[in-house]
């Protein structure tokens, strides 16, 4: 009877030294891969760059030298001198967050993962030239100038660029997308993330 219970005694208490033993290293097992997952500057990185948002559209610059004077000596100047032009070109843009390994600060508190970025940018921008559409009048005296297309397209590259790089919409909208990648990450273990974007 004494050695039944003194078996039964060790039994529990070495079942309870193997749930200890088994609890204390799922615990720094799972830490040591959240660390890990969490420090993961690549990943980080590499999430960021898929999470970049793709825009597409049109951008159009006119150009010309006739004012809006209706006036009857105005229209028969412009008869002669005319020199208006109009480009209609569909672009592509990508926004999002320029990264490097010195760029990209993670902390954690608790069960929130502070993740700041850089403040996200117009990352590139593209005419698609070959798709471009022109249209243009011409006065009698006004003869073809194959450099003013070219400074004009210049023009309309530098003024649409311009335009979609402080188009603020559009890069909160790349903001948020970062974020909602983030988020989708970090959720299979259990953690909240919150983005910072200086």
């Amino acid at each position: 009877m004494k050695n039944l219970r003194q078996n039964i005694i060790t039994g529990i208490v070495l079942v309870a030294i193997a749930i200890i033993a088994y609890t204390v290293g799922k615990s720094i097992g799972t830490k040591n891969s959240d660390t890990k997952l969490i420090n993961n500057y690549t990943i980080i990185k590499s999430i960021a760059e898929l999470a970049s948002l793709e825009v597409d559209g049109t951008a159009t610059y006119k150009t010309t030298n006739v004012g809006n004077d209706e006036s009857w000596w105005k229209s028969a100047g412009a008869f002669f001198t005319e020199k208006t032009a109009t480009i209609t070109v569909p672009y592509q843009a990508k926004y999002g967050v320029d990264v490097s390994k010195d760029s990209i600060h993670i902390t954690r508190q608790d069960s929130v993962v502070v993740i700041k970025l850089p403040a996200t940018k117009l990352l590139s921008y593209e005419l698609r030239i070959d798709r471009m559409e022109t249209t243009n009048r011409k006065g009698l005296l006004v003869f073809s100038d194959d450099e003013f297309y070219n400074e004009f397209q210049k023009k309309l590259y530098a003024q649409s660029r311009r335009q979609m790089e402080s188009n603020n919409n559009l890069l909160k909208s790349a903001q948020q997308r970062i974020d909602t990648f983030m988020q989708q990450y970090f959720q299979p273990i259990g953690l909240k993330v919150k983005c910072e974007f200086r």
